[in-house]
């Protein structure tokens, strides 16, 4: 592309910096693996794993890992080792309510609706 400016001098024409080709994007096909759904792991398992973990993380025994009986989430504490105070709880004892009441409530409507 050539511009010419006619607000500098006479005769001078200025033409634009060189910009490089644009490229062009890879046209690498995209194929779709099926995946199968991953199998709810069975309780002795979880309680292994969660022995395994707590015996790699010995040296920090201020983190505690559990499993929720009613909802199966992944329970992990961080508690202060001279007091046993729980510092910090994921996820929380609100959340664990609130999934407890939901659990409740999709029970009543589950048994309404049947």
């Amino acid at each position: 592309m050539f511009i010419s400016s006619t607000n500098g001098p006479a005769g001078v024409v200025s033409r634009p910096h060189p910009q490089p080709p644009a490229t062009q994007a890879a046209t690498t096909p995209v194929v779709a693996v099926p995946v199968a759904p991953a199998a709810a792991p069975n309780p002795e398992d979880v309680r292994h794993a969660i022995e395994k973990i707590q015996a790699a993380v010995q040296m920090a025994q201020s983190l505690h890992f559990s499993v929720d009986k009613d909802t199966g989430r992944t329970i992990v504490k961080v508690m202060d080792t001279t007091t046993q105070e729980v510092i910090r709880q994921i996820p929380t004892e609100e959340v664990i309510t609130i999934s407890h009441a939901l659990d409740r409530m999709t029970g009543l409507l589950f048994k309404g609706k049947a």
